[in-house]
Protein backbone atom coordinates (compact mmCIF):
# COMPACT_ATOMS: atom_id res chain seq x y z
CA UNK A 1 0.00 0.00 0.00
CA UNK A 2 1.32 3.59 -0.99
CA UNK A 3 1.04 6.33 1.72
CA UNK A 4 -1.87 8.42 1.48
CA UNK A 5 -1.77 12.21 2.47
CA UNK A 6 -4.49 14.29 3.09
CA UNK A 7 -4.20 17.75 4.34
CA UNK A 8 -6.94 20.06 5.20
CA UNK A 9 -7.22 23.62 7.10
CA UNK A 10 -10.40 24.81 9.80
CA UNK A 11 -9.92 27.93 11.37
CA UNK A 12 -6.63 28.04 13.04
CA UNK A 13 -6.26 24.01 13.23
CA UNK A 14 -4.17 22.06 10.41
CA UNK A 15 -4.47 18.47 9.95
CA UNK A 16 -2.71 15.83 8.38
CA UNK A 17 -3.62 12.41 7.59
CA UNK A 18 -1.16 9.45 6.60
CA UNK A 19 -2.22 5.85 5.63
CA UNK A 20 0.63 3.35 5.95
CA UNK A 21 0.72 -0.19 4.93
CA UNK A 22 1.47 -2.70 7.91
CA UNK A 23 4.85 -2.79 7.56
CA UNK A 24 8.29 -1.11 9.29
CA UNK A 25 9.36 0.21 6.09
CA UNK A 26 6.11 1.96 5.26
CA UNK A 27 5.70 3.26 8.95
CA UNK A 28 9.41 4.94 8.94
CA UNK A 29 8.69 6.66 5.62
CA UNK A 30 5.19 7.71 6.73
CA UNK A 31 6.53 9.36 9.95
CA UNK A 32 9.07 10.74 7.55
CA UNK A 33 6.63 12.60 5.82
CA UNK A 34 4.94 13.59 8.97
CA UNK A 35 7.86 15.34 10.54
CA UNK A 36 8.53 17.20 6.76
CA UNK A 37 5.13 18.40 7.24
CA UNK A 38 5.67 19.93 11.31
CA UNK A 39 8.88 21.31 10.26
CA UNK A 40 7.29 23.48 7.49
CA UNK A 41 5.03 24.53 9.91
CA UNK A 42 7.72 25.91 11.96
CA UNK A 43 8.12 23.19 15.08
CA UNK A 44 11.66 23.55 16.74
CA UNK A 45 14.40 20.76 16.49
CA UNK A 46 13.61 19.60 20.04
CA UNK A 47 9.82 19.10 19.19
CA UNK A 48 10.07 17.75 15.56
CA UNK A 49 12.57 15.28 17.42
CA UNK A 50 10.61 14.28 19.64
CA UNK A 51 7.41 13.39 17.78
CA UNK A 52 9.72 11.73 15.55
CA UNK A 53 10.73 9.35 17.92
CA UNK A 54 7.49 8.89 19.59
CA UNK A 55 5.24 8.28 16.23
CA UNK A 56 8.15 5.66 15.14
CA UNK A 57 7.44 3.77 18.53
CA UNK A 58 3.94 3.81 17.85
CA UNK A 59 3.82 2.79 14.44
CA UNK A 60 6.58 0.18 14.86
CA UNK A 61 4.56 -1.82 17.73
CA UNK A 62 1.16 -1.87 15.60
CA UNK A 63 3.42 -3.51 13.22
CA UNK A 64 4.87 -6.06 15.75
CA UNK A 65 2.05 -6.98 16.96
CA UNK A 66 -0.11 -7.03 14.52
CA UNK A 67 -1.75 -10.78 13.92
CA UNK A 68 -1.89 -11.90 10.44
CA UNK A 69 -5.24 -11.48 9.81
CA UNK A 70 -4.74 -7.42 10.30
CA UNK A 71 -1.45 -7.37 8.52
CA UNK A 72 -3.92 -5.84 5.28
CA UNK A 73 -5.43 -2.88 7.49
CA UNK A 74 -3.45 0.17 7.18
CA UNK A 75 -1.78 1.95 10.19
CA UNK A 76 -3.61 5.59 10.76
CA UNK A 77 -1.24 8.59 11.24
CA UNK A 78 -3.90 11.86 11.74
CA UNK A 79 -1.95 14.92 12.96
CA UNK A 80 -4.20 17.99 14.00
CA UNK A 81 -1.54 21.27 14.90
CA UNK A 82 -2.87 24.67 16.54
CA UNK A 83 -1.44 27.29 17.79
CA UNK A 84 -0.35 26.01 21.25
CA UNK A 85 -0.70 22.16 20.42
CA UNK A 86 0.15 19.06 18.50
CA UNK A 87 -2.24 15.96 18.89
CA UNK A 88 -1.38 12.91 17.19
CA UNK A 89 -3.80 9.58 16.77
CA UNK A 90 -2.11 6.40 15.93
CA UNK A 91 -5.17 3.81 14.58
CA UNK A 92 -4.17 0.06 14.95
CA UNK A 93 -5.88 -3.71 14.14
CA UNK A 94 -3.78 -5.21 16.99
CA UNK A 95 -5.38 -7.25 19.86
CA UNK A 96 -4.98 -4.50 21.86
CA UNK A 97 -3.59 -4.21 25.37
CA UNK A 98 -4.34 -3.21 29.33
CA UNK A 99 -3.61 0.54 29.80
CA UNK A 100 -1.14 0.32 33.25
CA UNK A 101 -2.14 2.75 36.26
CA UNK A 102 0.95 4.62 36.06
CA UNK A 103 3.43 4.45 33.81
CA UNK A 104 7.08 4.43 35.10
CA UNK A 105 10.58 3.25 34.01
CA UNK A 106 10.67 -0.68 33.44
CA UNK A 107 13.35 -2.74 35.59
CA UNK A 108 16.25 -3.83 33.25
CA UNK A 109 15.68 -7.39 33.14
CA UNK A 110 11.32 -6.53 31.72
CA UNK A 111 10.10 -7.35 28.49
CA UNK A 112 7.77 -4.79 27.85
CA UNK A 113 7.17 -1.23 28.69
CA UNK A 114 10.26 0.85 27.56
CA UNK A 115 8.56 2.11 24.42
CA UNK A 116 5.18 3.18 26.23
CA UNK A 117 7.54 5.08 28.86
CA UNK A 118 9.48 6.76 25.96
CA UNK A 119 6.26 7.73 24.54
CA UNK A 120 5.02 9.49 27.93
CA UNK A 121 8.37 11.01 28.49
CA UNK A 122 8.65 12.80 24.31
CA UNK A 123 4.96 13.91 25.24
CA UNK A 124 2.60 15.99 27.71
CA UNK A 125 -0.48 13.71 27.47
CA UNK A 126 -0.98 10.06 26.59
CA UNK A 127 -3.98 8.03 26.86
CA UNK A 128 -5.58 4.53 24.59
CA UNK A 129 -8.56 4.21 23.16
CA UNK A 130 -9.01 0.37 23.03
CA UNK A 131 -12.06 -1.28 20.76
CA UNK A 132 -12.93 -4.58 19.28
CA UNK A 133 -11.91 -3.76 15.66
CA UNK A 134 -9.44 -1.18 15.81
CA UNK A 135 -7.45 0.91 19.17
CA UNK A 136 -6.46 4.71 18.83
CA UNK A 137 -3.48 6.30 20.34
CA UNK A 138 -3.58 9.43 21.40
CA UNK A 139 -0.91 11.56 21.88
CA UNK A 140 -0.03 15.39 22.73
CA UNK A 141 2.23 17.76 23.03
CA UNK A 142 2.23 21.42 23.83
CA UNK A 143 3.57 24.20 21.31
CA UNK A 144 3.58 27.59 23.15
CA UNK A 145 2.90 30.73 20.93
CA UNK A 146 5.78 32.42 19.75
CA UNK A 147 7.97 29.30 20.21
CA UNK A 148 7.88 29.56 23.76
CA UNK A 149 11.09 27.22 25.87
CA UNK A 150 9.53 24.61 28.20
CA UNK A 151 11.12 24.47 31.64
CA UNK A 152 14.77 24.08 31.20
CA UNK A 153 14.88 21.78 34.64
CA UNK A 154 11.91 20.08 33.80
CA UNK A 155 12.82 19.48 30.25
CA UNK A 156 16.55 18.49 31.14
CA UNK A 157 14.40 15.72 33.82
CA UNK A 158 12.37 14.16 30.36
CA UNK A 159 15.44 14.76 28.16
CA UNK A 160 17.32 12.46 30.71
CA UNK A 161 14.72 10.00 31.46
CA UNK A 162 14.23 9.50 27.91
CA UNK A 163 18.30 9.09 26.99
CA UNK A 164 18.12 6.02 30.13
CA UNK A 165 15.17 4.38 28.42
CA UNK A 166 17.00 4.98 24.86
CA UNK A 167 20.41 3.60 26.06
CA UNK A 168 18.69 0.50 28.02
CA UNK A 169 17.02 -0.49 24.75
CA UNK A 170 20.16 0.26 22.82
CA UNK A 171 22.11 -2.08 24.90
CA UNK A 172 19.51 -4.75 24.74
CA UNK A 173 19.54 -4.57 20.73
CA UNK A 174 23.10 -4.87 20.58
CA UNK A 175 22.92 -7.83 22.73
CA UNK A 176 20.02 -9.10 20.41
CA UNK A 177 22.08 -8.59 17.80
CA UNK A 178 25.41 -10.61 19.50
CA UNK A 179 22.67 -13.24 20.47
CA UNK A 180 21.48 -13.80 16.95
CA UNK A 181 25.29 -13.76 15.59
CA UNK A 182 25.78 -16.65 17.81
CA UNK A 183 22.15 -18.56 17.19
CA UNK A 184 22.88 -18.44 12.78
CA UNK A 185 26.85 -19.44 13.54
CA UNK A 186 25.62 -22.72 15.73
CA UNK A 187 22.76 -23.33 13.80
CA UNK A 188 24.53 -23.97 10.64
CA UNK A 189 27.32 -26.30 12.15
CA UNK A 190 24.55 -28.47 13.68
CA UNK A 191 24.59 -32.47 12.08
CA UNK A 192 27.88 -31.47 10.77
CA UNK A 193 30.86 -33.78 11.97
CA UNK A 194 31.68 -31.16 14.57
CA UNK A 195 34.13 -32.02 17.09
CA UNK A 196 31.63 -31.91 20.43
CA UNK A 197 33.71 -31.16 23.31
CA UNK A 198 35.00 -28.03 21.04
CA UNK A 199 31.25 -27.02 19.91
CA UNK A 200 30.28 -26.90 23.58
CA UNK A 201 33.43 -25.10 24.89
CA UNK A 202 32.60 -23.02 21.92
CA UNK A 203 29.10 -22.69 22.48
CA UNK A 204 29.03 -21.97 26.44
CA UNK A 205 31.98 -19.39 26.28
CA UNK A 206 29.33 -17.53 24.04
CA UNK A 207 27.09 -17.89 26.56
CA UNK A 208 28.86 -16.46 29.36
CA UNK A 209 30.08 -13.01 27.03
CA UNK A 210 26.59 -12.60 26.04
CA UNK A 211 24.72 -13.58 29.01
CA UNK A 212 26.87 -11.65 31.50
CA UNK A 213 27.87 -14.66 33.19
CA UNK A 214 30.74 -15.53 35.69
CA UNK A 215 30.59 -19.29 35.62
CA UNK A 216 28.56 -22.30 33.87
CA UNK A 217 28.71 -25.89 34.73
CA UNK A 218 27.50 -28.36 31.93
CA UNK A 219 26.87 -31.84 32.83
CA UNK A 220 25.38 -34.85 31.04
CA UNK A 221 23.29 -37.61 31.22
CA UNK A 222 25.52 -40.57 31.67
CA UNK A 223 25.36 -43.61 28.99
CA UNK A 224 23.73 -46.08 31.26
CA UNK A 225 21.22 -43.13 32.24
CA UNK A 226 22.58 -43.15 36.03
CA UNK A 227 23.86 -40.15 36.83
CA UNK A 228 25.29 -36.65 35.62
CA UNK A 229 28.64 -36.41 34.88
CA UNK A 230 30.59 -32.78 34.38
CA UNK A 231 31.77 -32.20 31.09
CA UNK A 232 32.29 -28.46 31.18
CA UNK A 233 33.44 -26.05 33.83
CA UNK A 234 33.88 -22.66 32.94
CA UNK A 235 35.67 -20.30 32.57
CA UNK A 236 38.72 -21.75 33.38
CA UNK A 237 37.62 -24.96 36.20
CA UNK A 238 38.80 -28.62 35.92
CA UNK A 239 35.40 -30.84 35.61
CA UNK A 240 36.96 -32.90 38.09
CA UNK A 241 36.37 -31.43 40.82
CA UNK A 242 32.59 -32.01 40.61
CA UNK A 243 32.14 -35.78 41.22
CA UNK A 244 29.21 -37.48 38.98
CA UNK A 245 25.85 -37.06 40.33
CA UNK A 246 23.98 -40.13 41.11
CA UNK A 247 19.91 -40.40 39.85
CA UNK A 248 17.57 -40.08 41.32
CA UNK A 249 19.83 -38.57 44.07
CA UNK A 250 18.74 -36.27 47.09
CA UNK A 251 16.83 -33.38 45.14
CA UNK A 252 16.88 -31.08 48.41
CA UNK A 253 20.66 -31.16 48.01
CA UNK A 254 21.68 -30.32 44.71
CA UNK A 255 19.80 -27.72 42.14
CA UNK A 256 21.13 -30.01 39.50
CA UNK A 257 19.42 -32.61 40.30
CA UNK A 258 15.63 -30.70 41.32
CA UNK A 259 15.86 -29.27 37.94
CA UNK A 260 16.58 -32.68 36.74
CA UNK A 261 13.81 -34.07 38.10
CA UNK A 262 11.19 -31.58 38.20
CA UNK A 263 11.85 -30.36 34.59
CA UNK A 264 11.89 -26.85 36.09
CA UNK A 265 14.44 -24.09 36.39
CA UNK A 266 15.72 -23.61 39.56
CA UNK A 267 16.76 -20.40 40.64
CA UNK A 268 19.93 -19.28 43.18
CA UNK A 269 20.19 -15.71 44.77
CA UNK A 270 21.70 -14.14 48.11
CA UNK A 271 18.08 -14.46 49.18
CA UNK A 272 17.48 -18.32 48.42
CA UNK A 273 21.34 -19.57 48.07
CA UNK A 274 22.05 -23.11 47.22
CA UNK A 275 21.80 -25.84 49.81
CA UNK A 276 25.02 -26.16 52.11
CA UNK A 277 25.85 -29.26 50.97
CA UNK A 278 24.90 -28.85 47.22
CA UNK A 279 27.99 -29.36 45.25
CA UNK A 280 27.90 -26.35 43.26
CA UNK A 281 28.94 -24.19 46.06
CA UNK A 282 32.17 -24.90 45.51
CA UNK A 283 32.74 -24.09 41.98
CA UNK A 284 30.26 -21.01 41.37
CA UNK A 285 29.38 -17.82 42.93
CA UNK A 286 27.06 -17.38 45.52
CA UNK A 287 25.37 -14.25 43.82
CA UNK A 288 22.83 -14.82 41.07
CA UNK A 289 22.14 -18.40 39.51
CA UNK A 290 19.74 -20.53 37.41
CA UNK A 291 20.07 -24.17 36.39
CA UNK A 292 18.51 -25.39 33.31
CA UNK A 293 17.69 -29.16 32.81
CA UNK A 294 17.29 -29.64 29.32
CA UNK A 295 15.66 -32.74 26.66
CA UNK A 296 15.03 -34.25 23.58
CA UNK A 297 12.34 -36.02 22.33
CA UNK A 298 11.33 -36.47 26.10
CA UNK A 299 14.82 -38.03 27.14
CA UNK A 300 16.96 -35.79 29.29
CA UNK A 301 20.40 -34.79 27.72
CA UNK A 302 21.66 -33.10 30.88
CA UNK A 303 21.53 -29.94 33.14
CA UNK A 304 23.67 -26.67 32.25
CA UNK A 305 23.52 -23.88 35.49
CA UNK A 306 24.74 -20.34 34.86
CA UNK A 307 25.63 -17.97 38.20
CA UNK A 308 27.33 -14.24 38.09
CA UNK A 309 28.76 -13.06 40.93
CA UNK A 310 26.70 -9.49 41.02
CA UNK A 311 23.94 -10.30 43.63
CA UNK A 312 21.82 -7.13 42.73
CA UNK A 313 21.76 -8.24 39.22
CA UNK A 314 19.60 -11.32 38.37
CA UNK A 315 19.47 -12.26 35.20
CA UNK A 316 16.66 -11.09 33.23
CA UNK A 317 14.05 -12.95 30.92
CA UNK A 318 16.04 -12.45 27.84
CA UNK A 319 19.27 -13.95 29.02
CA UNK A 320 17.04 -17.10 30.66
CA UNK A 321 15.83 -16.86 26.73
CA UNK A 322 19.69 -17.42 25.93
CA UNK A 323 20.28 -20.26 28.35
CA UNK A 324 17.11 -22.16 26.56
CA UNK A 325 18.40 -21.38 23.19
CA UNK A 326 21.98 -22.27 23.55
CA UNK A 327 21.32 -25.67 25.55
CA UNK A 328 18.48 -26.47 22.98
CA UNK A 329 21.57 -26.52 20.30
CA UNK A 330 23.33 -28.57 22.48
CA UNK A 331 21.12 -30.65 22.92
CA UNK A 332 20.24 -31.45 19.20
CA UNK A 333 24.30 -31.36 18.46
CA UNK A 334 24.72 -34.21 21.00
CA UNK A 335 22.34 -36.44 19.67
CA UNK A 336 23.28 -35.96 16.43
CA UNK A 337 27.18 -36.79 17.42
CA UNK A 338 25.52 -39.56 18.72
CA UNK A 339 23.55 -40.98 15.70
CA UNK A 340 27.00 -40.62 13.48
CA UNK A 341 28.63 -42.47 15.61
CA UNK A 342 25.96 -45.15 15.91
CA UNK A 343 26.33 -45.21 11.80
CA UNK A 344 29.66 -45.29 11.72
CA UNK A 345 29.73 -48.41 14.32
CA UNK A 346 26.80 -50.33 12.55
CA UNK A 347 28.61 -49.46 9.09
CA UNK A 348 31.99 -50.98 10.71
CA UNK A 349 30.16 -53.74 12.05
CA UNK A 350 27.95 -54.15 8.90
CA UNK A 351 31.30 -54.72 6.68
CA UNK A 352 32.74 -57.26 9.52
CA UNK A 353 29.49 -59.13 9.09
CA UNK A 354 30.41 -58.90 5.26
CA UNK A 355 33.70 -60.21 5.71
CA UNK A 356 32.71 -63.08 8.33
CA UNK A 357 29.79 -63.96 5.70
CA UNK A 358 32.43 -64.31 2.53
CA UNK A 359 35.10 -66.27 5.58
CA UNK A 360 32.40 -68.63 6.29
CA UNK A 361 31.12 -68.72 2.78
CA UNK A 362 34.43 -69.81 1.89
CA UNK A 363 35.01 -72.86 4.29
CA UNK A 364 32.09 -74.27 2.71
CA UNK A 365 33.22 -76.82 -0.35
CA UNK A 366 33.44 -75.03 -3.61
CA UNK A 367 32.44 -77.99 -5.60
CA UNK A 368 31.53 -81.74 -4.33
CA UNK A 369 33.98 -84.34 -4.79
CA UNK A 370 32.68 -87.04 -6.94
CA UNK A 371 31.58 -90.72 -5.58
CA UNK A 372 30.25 -92.55 -8.31
CA UNK A 373 27.41 -94.16 -8.48
CA UNK A 374 26.00 -91.23 -5.88
CA UNK A 375 25.52 -88.14 -7.11
CA UNK A 376 25.66 -85.53 -4.33
CA UNK A 377 24.32 -81.61 -4.14
CA UNK A 378 24.39 -79.35 -1.09
CA UNK A 379 22.81 -75.88 -0.42
CA UNK A 380 23.35 -73.71 2.62
CA UNK A 381 21.47 -70.13 3.77
CA UNK A 382 21.37 -68.25 6.71
CA UNK A 383 18.68 -66.20 8.08
CA UNK A 384 21.45 -63.32 9.40
CA UNK A 385 24.52 -62.60 7.52
CA UNK A 386 26.31 -65.15 9.15
CA UNK A 387 24.89 -68.50 10.71
CA UNK A 388 25.31 -71.49 12.76
CA UNK A 389 24.58 -74.04 9.96
CA UNK A 390 27.78 -76.03 8.38
CA UNK A 391 27.90 -78.91 6.09
CA UNK A 392 31.29 -80.40 4.44
CA UNK A 393 32.28 -83.30 2.49
CA UNK A 394 35.64 -84.50 3.56
CA UNK A 395 37.62 -86.98 0.72
CA UNK A 396 38.16 -90.28 3.26
CA UNK A 397 40.30 -92.63 0.72
CA UNK A 398 39.48 -94.63 -2.61
CA UNK A 399 36.05 -93.36 -3.98
CA UNK A 400 34.64 -92.57 -0.14
CA UNK A 401 33.89 -89.02 1.20
CA UNK A 402 32.81 -88.40 4.67
CA UNK A 403 29.68 -86.06 4.50
CA UNK A 404 29.27 -83.68 7.68
CA UNK A 405 26.35 -81.37 8.49
CA UNK A 406 25.67 -79.53 11.85
CA UNK A 407 23.48 -76.80 13.25
CA UNK A 408 25.55 -75.09 16.22
CA UNK A 409 22.31 -73.51 18.54
CA UNK A 410 21.64 -69.53 17.98
CA UNK A 411 22.27 -67.30 15.20
CA UNK A 412 24.69 -64.95 14.16
CA UNK A 413 28.60 -64.29 14.59
CA UNK A 414 28.97 -66.79 18.15
CA UNK A 415 27.38 -69.44 16.10
CA UNK A 416 29.41 -69.21 13.08
CA UNK A 417 32.53 -68.77 15.36
CA UNK A 418 32.09 -72.51 16.42
CA UNK A 419 30.33 -73.84 13.39
CA UNK A 420 34.04 -72.60 12.27
CA UNK A 421 35.74 -74.70 14.86
CA UNK A 422 33.43 -77.63 14.33
CA UNK A 423 34.93 -77.75 10.53
CA UNK A 424 38.45 -77.79 12.16
CA UNK A 425 38.14 -80.31 14.18
CA UNK A 426 36.29 -82.77 12.16
CA UNK A 427 39.66 -82.32 9.93
CA UNK A 428 41.74 -82.80 11.67
CA UNK A 429 40.69 -85.48 13.38
CA UNK A 430 38.42 -87.14 10.69
CA UNK A 431 41.31 -89.47 9.58
CA UNK A 432 41.90 -91.58 12.86
CA UNK A 433 38.60 -92.98 12.91
CA UNK A 434 37.04 -95.59 11.11
CA UNK A 435 33.71 -95.26 12.39
CA UNK A 436 31.15 -92.00 12.36
CA UNK A 437 30.22 -92.61 16.21
CA UNK A 438 33.67 -92.77 17.14
CA UNK A 439 34.89 -89.61 15.36
CA UNK A 440 31.44 -87.65 17.04
CA UNK A 441 33.12 -88.81 20.22
CA UNK A 442 36.33 -88.09 20.02
CA UNK A 443 34.84 -84.52 18.60
CA UNK A 444 32.45 -83.96 21.48
CA UNK A 445 35.39 -84.66 23.74
CA UNK A 446 37.58 -82.10 22.23
CA UNK A 447 34.83 -79.44 22.21
CA UNK A 448 32.79 -79.65 25.55
CA UNK A 449 35.29 -77.67 27.39
CA UNK A 450 34.56 -74.41 25.37
CA UNK A 451 31.08 -75.10 24.51
CA UNK A 452 29.80 -75.85 28.10
CA UNK A 453 31.65 -72.75 28.85
CA UNK A 454 29.43 -70.59 27.15
CA UNK A 455 26.33 -72.63 27.51
CA UNK A 456 26.35 -73.54 23.92
CA UNK A 457 25.79 -76.80 21.68
CA UNK A 458 25.95 -78.51 18.25
CA UNK A 459 23.70 -80.83 16.51
CA UNK A 460 25.54 -82.32 13.74
CA UNK A 461 25.58 -85.68 11.30
CA UNK A 462 28.29 -87.21 10.31
CA UNK A 463 27.82 -89.54 6.96
CA UNK A 464 30.86 -91.87 5.82
CA UNK A 465 29.33 -92.53 2.44
CA UNK A 466 31.09 -95.87 0.61
CA UNK A 467 30.86 -96.67 -3.03
CA UNK A 468 32.00 -100.07 -2.68
CA UNK A 469 29.39 -100.66 -0.43
CA UNK A 470 26.74 -99.07 -1.81
CA UNK A 471 25.89 -97.71 1.42
CA UNK A 472 26.11 -95.02 4.05
CA UNK A 473 27.20 -95.58 7.64
CA UNK A 474 26.04 -92.19 10.19
CA UNK A 475 26.34 -91.32 13.91
CA UNK A 476 24.23 -88.41 14.81
CA UNK A 477 24.50 -86.23 18.11
CA UNK A 478 21.01 -84.56 18.70
CA UNK A 479 20.90 -83.35 15.07
CA UNK A 480 17.42 -83.71 12.31
CA UNK A 481 16.81 -87.53 11.35
CA UNK A 482 18.63 -87.88 7.44
CA UNK A 483 15.16 -88.51 5.41
CA UNK A 484 15.13 -91.59 2.94
CA UNK A 485 13.59 -91.98 -0.26
CA UNK A 486 12.45 -95.05 -2.34
CA UNK A 487 10.40 -94.86 -5.60
CA UNK A 488 6.92 -96.08 -4.52
CA UNK A 489 7.31 -96.36 -0.60
CA UNK A 490 7.24 -94.23 2.24
CA UNK A 491 9.81 -91.45 2.89
CA UNK A 492 11.53 -92.91 6.29
CA UNK A 493 13.63 -91.88 8.92
CA UNK A 494 16.23 -93.58 11.15
CA UNK A 495 15.72 -92.08 15.00
CA UNK A 496 18.88 -93.40 16.67
CA UNK A 497 20.64 -90.13 18.01
CA UNK A 498 22.71 -89.51 21.07
CA UNK A 499 23.12 -86.22 22.79
CA UNK A 500 24.33 -82.78 21.15
CA UNK A 501 28.10 -81.87 21.54
CA UNK A 502 29.01 -80.01 24.43
CA UNK A 503 26.01 -81.78 26.48
CA UNK A 504 28.11 -84.28 28.18
CA UNK A 505 31.99 -85.02 28.07
CA UNK A 506 31.74 -88.58 27.73
CA UNK A 507 28.72 -89.15 25.60
CA UNK A 508 29.44 -92.36 23.15
CA UNK A 509 27.95 -92.26 19.51
CA UNK A 510 26.34 -95.17 17.63
CA UNK A 511 26.97 -95.67 13.80
CA UNK A 512 24.39 -97.35 11.97
CA UNK A 513 24.53 -99.00 8.16
CA UNK A 514 21.57 -97.74 5.90
CA UNK A 515 21.90 -99.42 2.60
CA UNK A 516 21.04 -97.23 -0.35
CA UNK A 517 20.47 -99.28 -3.81
CA UNK A 518 20.23 -97.31 -7.57
CA UNK A 519 17.12 -95.30 -7.74
CA UNK A 520 16.91 -94.05 -4.28
CA UNK A 521 18.08 -91.31 -2.60
CA UNK A 522 18.90 -89.66 1.16
CA UNK A 523 18.96 -86.20 2.60
CA UNK A 524 20.80 -84.73 5.34
CA UNK A 525 19.03 -81.09 6.94
CA UNK A 526 18.81 -78.98 9.81
CA UNK A 527 15.26 -77.80 11.08
CA UNK A 528 15.26 -74.64 9.56
CA UNK A 529 13.27 -76.62 7.06
CA UNK A 530 11.21 -78.21 8.65
CA UNK A 531 10.66 -75.20 11.08
CA UNK A 532 9.99 -72.80 7.84
CA UNK A 533 7.00 -70.31 8.15
CA UNK A 534 4.77 -68.78 5.91
CA UNK A 535 2.91 -65.67 6.21
CA UNK A 536 0.69 -66.79 8.40
CA UNK A 537 2.75 -68.08 10.94
CA UNK A 538 2.36 -71.34 9.94
CA UNK A 539 5.27 -74.41 10.24
CA UNK A 540 6.06 -76.81 7.19
CA UNK A 541 6.49 -79.45 9.66
CA UNK A 542 7.94 -82.62 9.49
CA UNK A 543 5.38 -84.75 7.16
CA UNK A 544 5.03 -81.33 4.57
CA UNK A 545 8.85 -81.45 4.38
CA UNK A 546 8.89 -85.40 3.84
CA UNK A 547 5.92 -84.92 1.07
CA UNK A 548 7.96 -81.86 -0.47
CA UNK A 549 11.19 -84.53 -0.62
CA UNK A 550 9.23 -87.29 -2.20
CA UNK A 551 7.89 -85.35 -4.87
CA UNK A 552 11.18 -83.54 -5.79
CA UNK A 553 13.06 -86.94 -5.78
CA UNK A 554 9.90 -89.04 -7.81
CA UNK A 555 10.02 -85.57 -10.44
CA UNK A 556 13.34 -85.20 -11.01
CA UNK A 557 16.48 -87.95 -11.81
CA UNK A 558 19.78 -86.64 -10.64
CA UNK A 559 20.43 -84.87 -7.23
CA UNK A 560 21.10 -81.09 -8.69
CA UNK A 561 17.83 -81.02 -10.32
CA UNK A 562 16.14 -82.18 -7.13
CA UNK A 563 17.68 -79.75 -4.53
CA UNK A 564 16.64 -76.90 -6.92
CA UNK A 565 12.93 -78.63 -6.85
CA UNK A 566 13.23 -78.79 -3.26
CA UNK A 567 14.49 -75.47 -2.66
CA UNK A 568 11.92 -73.59 -5.27
CA UNK A 569 8.77 -75.28 -2.93
CA UNK A 570 10.64 -74.45 -0.02
CA UNK A 571 10.35 -71.04 -1.11
CA UNK A 572 6.60 -70.88 -2.49
CA UNK A 573 5.48 -72.00 0.89
CA UNK A 574 7.25 -69.12 2.59
CA UNK A 575 6.52 -66.67 0.14
CA UNK A 576 7.47 -63.15 1.30
CA UNK A 577 8.55 -64.24 4.61
CA UNK A 578 11.91 -64.01 5.50
CA UNK A 579 13.94 -66.40 6.65
CA UNK A 580 13.79 -67.10 11.00
CA UNK A 581 16.09 -69.68 11.36
CA UNK A 582 19.52 -71.42 8.56
CA UNK A 583 18.24 -74.10 6.08
CA UNK A 584 21.12 -76.18 4.96
CA UNK A 585 20.66 -79.04 3.33
CA UNK A 586 22.65 -82.11 1.68
CA UNK A 587 21.24 -84.58 -0.91
CA UNK A 588 22.52 -88.03 -1.62
CA UNK A 589 21.49 -89.90 -4.84
CA UNK A 590 21.80 -93.18 -5.93
CA UNK A 591 21.68 -92.64 -9.74
CA UNK A 592 19.78 -95.95 -11.55
CA UNK A 593 21.83 -97.70 -13.95
CA UNK A 594 21.05 -96.98 -17.56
Amino acid sequence: MNTAVLETRAESRTCLRVETACEFSAVRAGVGRINLWLGELGLTEADLGAWELALMEAGNNAVKYSPPTARPQPIVFEISAGEREVEARVTDHTAGFEWPAQITLPAPDAEHGRGLFLMQSLTEEIFYLRHPRQNVLVLRRSRPAGQEREDVGDLQRRLAEAETAMTEMTAELAASYESLVAVFRYSSELGGHTDLKDFSDRLLRDLLQIAEADAVVLRLLSGDGKKLETTLLLPGGNPARLAPLALPGEMLQSAELRAAQTRMDIWFSPEEPLHKNDPLRAVMPLGNGICHAFFVADQMIGTATLSRKAAHKPFTAAQVNLLHTFVDFLAIQIVNTRLLDERTAARVTRRELEIAAEIQRSLLPAQLPPCPPFALAAACESALQVGGDIYDVIPAGSDAVLLVIADVMGKGVPAALFAAVLRSTLHSLGHLYAQPGELLAAVNKTLYPDLSRVNMFITTTVVFLDSHRGGLIAASAGHCPMLFYSPGQDIFAPTQTGYPLGIAADTQYRSTVNPLPPGTAAMLHTDGLNEARNRQGEFLGEANLRRLFGEAMAQTRDAESGKRQLLQRLAEFRGPTPLADDQTLILIRNLPRA
